[in-house]
């Protein structure tokens, strides 16, 4: 796992940490880089659970965007949103 410069982990809520191994791992069988580039730093939509430290955002791998996207939904589940950015997943703790 590496981190982008400036981000800090140390603040995401219990639930959303313990996702980042399980998309480490995704990551690591894909044989891509897992580069986490915000989480409550820079700035994000009105509401976001960036702010709430429920959310980050990770790099796109180089290959398989969709298969890797495809992978996390269904190892986090339902209680997470998943989302295909322009430039990064965009990962968020939130049980319906």
């Amino acid at each position: 796992m590496l981190l982008k410069a400036g981000v800090d982990i140390s603040r995401l809520e219990r639930n959303t940490r313990r996702s980042l191994n399980k998309v480490a791992f995704i990551f690591s069988e894909a044989r891509e880089l897992f580069i986490i580039t915000s989480t409550y730093e820079g700035n994000h939509g009105e509401g976001s659970l960036h702010y709430a430290n429920q959310a980050y955002d990770v790099r796109l791998p180089d290959d398989s965007k969709l298969r890797i996207l495809a992978k996390i939904k269904e190892k986090l589940g339902s209680d997470f949103d998943v989302v295909l950015e322009r430039t990064h997943y965009h990962i968020e703790y939130d049980p319906k």
